[in-house]
C-alpha cells in the first residue's frame, strides 16, 4: 500500500480519484488499532484491484490533511471519488471497513460476497 503525505496528497489522492476511488487510511506506527486497520486493508486490497486505490498517511506527520478532512481518531478513513471526499469513518473492524467500501466502490461479479474471508467483529 502506498504511503502518501501532505505534499503528495493532491496528485496521489485527489487527482487519482478521477480514475478510481482512493481509500485513505490515517494511521500511526505507535497505534496498535491503526496497524490492525492497515493490515486489514492490505488483505482486502486485491478484492478491489482495478476498482480502487488504497493509501496510508501518517496521522502525526500529516496533521494538516487529517484536520482538513475531519479525521481526529485513528485509524481514520476517507474515501475520495471524482476529486471529492465521499465517506469517512473511524474504527478497525474489517467487516465495517468492507461495508463502508462497498457503499462507495461497487463489487465485481467475481468477488466473494460471503463473510468467510474476513475476520469477524469480537
Amino acid at each position: 500500500m502506498k504511503i502518501v503525505n501532505d505534499a503528495s496528497f493532491q496528485s496521489d489522492v485527489i487527482d487519482a480519484s478521477q480514475r478510481n476511488p482512493v481509500v485513505v487510511c490515517f494511521a500511526a506506527e505507535w497505534s496498535h488499532p491503526s496497524q490492525a486497520a492497515v493490515a486489514s486493508l492490505e488483505q482486502m486490497e486485491s478484492s478491489y484491484a482495478g476498482r480502487a486505490t488504497f493509501v496510508t498517511m501518517d496521522f502525526d506527520e500529516n496533521q494538516h490533511t487529517a484536520d482538513r478532512y475531519g479525521v481526529s481518531v485513528m485509524p481514520g478513513f476517507v474515501v475520495f471519488a471524482d476529486c471529492q471526499p465521499r465517506d469517512g469513518w473511524s474504527g478497525v473492524y474489517a467487516d465495517t471497513i468492507r461495508e463502508k467500501l462497498d457503499q462507495v466502490i461497487p463489487r465485481s461479479s467475481n468477488t466473494p460476497s460471503d463473510a468467510g474471508d474476513r475476520p469477524q467483529r469480537r
